[in-house]
């Protein structure tokens, strides 16, 4: 019997193994609106998940090569066609010189412009999360939570209370949509 208001289950582990043998077991038991929330990064939990590689190293990657390029073509533009001076015999265009203005407009573009493309992805979020702030779930400090969201289309609230419950979980509870209760 699924309630009426619930938002979703949650249950807590207390250790990082017990979180990523927890995480395989939801990924095999076919639930995809699941997340796992840890007070810290677990190596092997976007792949004991089911996640695929993030795309964003790719962009970010791209983006310094952007800023490569662009430090180069104006730094070019200037000392060849613009403007070109005499220093000392040097040749015009002694790209070595401007090797540390490359390396800043590279970090540049490619730090500022992942972290633009970071938080446009990340609005994409299609699994609902527990209401923030509302309910304690010890995620932050020292728990390792997972969270099956009711928008699972094989979501059974009791149903999923008891798989929870059955992974080891400790707290397994139901998150109410208003005002996050349980």
């Amino acid at each position: 019997m699924q309630r009426h208001s619930t938002k979703g289950v949650l249950g807590h582990f207390y250790t990082p193994n017990e979180a990523l043998a927890a995480a395989v077991k939801v990924r095999d038991s076919q639930y995809t609106h699941f997340d796992f929330l840890t007070p810290f990064p677990i190596h092997g939990m976007e792949e004991a998940m089911g996640q695929k590689r993030s795309w964003i190293p790719v962009v970010t990657g791209l983006l310094a090569f952007f800023g490569i390029t662009l430090a180069q073509t104006f730094i070019y533009y200037v000392m060849i066609g613009d403007w070109p001076m005499n220093f000392g015999g040097k040749p015009n265009f002694a790209w070595p010189s401007f090797i540390p203005v490359t390396f800043e407009s590279m970090v540049f573009y490619a730090a500022i412009g992942s972290a633009i493309v970071a938080i446009i992805a990340g609005k994409r979020d299609t699994i609902p999360q527990p209401p923030p702030m509302k309910i304690a779930t010890g995620a932050t400090i020292d728990k390792f939570v997972v969270w099956i969201s009711a928008t699972d289309p094989k979501f059974d609230a009791t149903e999923v209370q008891r798989f929870v419950a059955s992974l080891g979980a400790d707290g397994v509870r139901y998150v109410d949509a208003e005002a996050g209760n349980v």
